[in-house]
C-alpha cells in the first residue's frame, strides 16, 4: 500500500522528480538517486523523509565511512540499533532484528565510497523485509538486484534562474533579471552552484563580478566558497568536485583530465577513437561524473570540465 504523503513541506529544485520517486519507491521498494556532485540527491532524499508521513523513518549518513566492512556498523548506529564496538553483536543481525516484520523507510546517504558495504546490506535487508522501503543516495549505482535508478540531471536554464533568484533574495540581493539569465547560463543547472553563487553575492561581490569570474576557466573554484559547513564536502564547489574525482581509478581520473579538451558534447565512438577509453568512459558515465545527452552524446558537465582542464594543465607541466 503506497504511503500517505503530509502536508507540503520545504521544495526541492527536482521537485517534478519528487512524486515519480515516491511512487516507484512505493512499488519497488528499493531506489538509488544517482547524480554529480551537488545536484540535490541528499536534498530530494531529505524532501522524501519529511513527506512519508504513516511510516516510520529511519536515516544514516555514510559520508564519513571510509570502510566498506564498516557499513552495518555505522547504520546500526545510526539506528541506534542496540550494538556497540566490541560489544560481540553483529550489526547486520541487529539491524534485520530491528526492521524486519516492520513497514518503514530506510535512507541511506551517500554511499558511493562504501558502496560494496552498502550493497550487501541493502541485499540484505531488501531479501528479509518485505515492508521496509529503502532510498539510497549515491553518485554511482551500488549494484544490488531489483535497484531502481533515478537519475538526477543539472537543472534546466528556467529552473536555475527562478532558484537563483530566490537563493540571492534570501542573501538580501534583489537580482536582476538580465544578471541573472547571464550568471544562471554560466551556473551549468547545478543547484550547489546556485546556492554557493548567491552566497557570493551576499557578500557584496557585483553580479559583473561574478560572472567575469565564471567566464574564466577555473576561476569559478576561487568565488565559489560560501557553502555550509555541513556537509563539508559542500563547502565549496572545489571540495565537491574533488570529492568525486578521489573516488575515480587512475584511468578515470587521466580520461576525465582529456575529456575536458572537448568544448562541447562528444560520441563514444569520438573518445574511443582519440582517446581509447577502454572502459574507463563507461566508469565515468557510471559515477556521474560524465552525462548523457538525449542525442546519443556525453558532456562533461561545466564545473567538471574546468576542473579536468585544471588537471590537464597540471599533466602538462609534469
Amino acid at each position: 500500500m503506497p504511503p500517505a504523503y503530509g502536508p507540503p513541506v520545504p521544495r526541492t529544485p527536482h521537485e517534478p522528480v519528487l512524486g515519480e520517486l515516491l511512487g516507484v519507491l512505493a512499488e519497488t521498494g528499493l531506489v538509488t538517486v544517482t547524480g554529480p556532485a551537488g545536484v540535490g540527491k541528499s536534498h530530494l532524499a531529505a524532501r522524501v523523509a519529511e513527506a512519508v508521513t504513516d511510516l516510520p523513518v529511519h536515516r544514516a549518513d555514510l559520508s564519513a565511512c571510509a570502510d566498506a566492512a564498516l557499513v552495518p556498523q555505522t547504520v546500526a548506529a545510526a539506528l541506534h540499533a542496540g550494538t556497540a564496538p566490541g560489544s560481540g553483536t553483529d550489526p547486520t543481525e541487529a539491524l534485520l532484528r530491528l526492521l524486519s516484520g516492520r513497514r518503514g523507510l530506510l535512507v541511506l546517504e551517500t554511499c558511493e565510497r562504501v558502496r560494496v558495504g552498502c550493497a550487501y546490506l541493502v541485499g540484505r535487508l531488501h531479501d528479509a523485509c518485505p515492508g521496509l522501503q529503502i532510498l539510497v543516495t549515491s553518485r554511482t549505482p551500488i549494484g544490488v538486484p531489483d535497484e531502481h535508478l533515478v537519475p538526477l540531471r543539472p537543472l534546466s536554464r528556467e529552473l536555475t534562474v527562478e532558484l537563483l533568484r530566490e537563493k540571492a533574495a534570501m542573501q538580501g540581493v534583489d537580482l536582476p533579471v538580465f544578471w541573472t539569465r547571464l550568471l544562471a547560463e554560466r551556473l551549468d543547472g547545478d543547484p550547489l552552484s546556485v546556492l554557493l553563487a548567491a552566497r557570493t553575492l551576499g557578500r557584496a561581490v557585483t553580479p559583473q563580478q561574478l560572472y567575469g569570474s565564471l567566464c574564466e576557466p577555473g576561476a569559478r573554484f576561487g568565488v565559489l566558497i560560501h557553502g555550509p559547513k555541513e556537509p563539508a564536502r559542500h563547502r565549496t564547489l572545489l571540495r565537491a568536485i574533488a570529492w568525486s574525482h578521489d573516488l575515480c581509478g587512475r584511468a578515470e581520473r587521466l580520461l576525465w583530465a582529456r575529456l575536458s579538451a572537448f568544448t562541447g558534447n562528444f560520441t563514444a565512438a569520438q573518445v574511443d577513437t582519440v582517446f581509447s577509453g577502454d572502459g574507463a568512459l563507461a566508469a565515468l558515465i557510471d559515477a556521474s561524473v560524465v552525462l548523457p545527452e538525449d542525442d546519443g552524446s556525453f558532456r562533461l558537465p561545466l564545473a567538471h570540465r574546468e576542473y579536468g582542464q585544471l588537471l590537464l594543465a597540471g599533466l602538462g607541466r609534469a
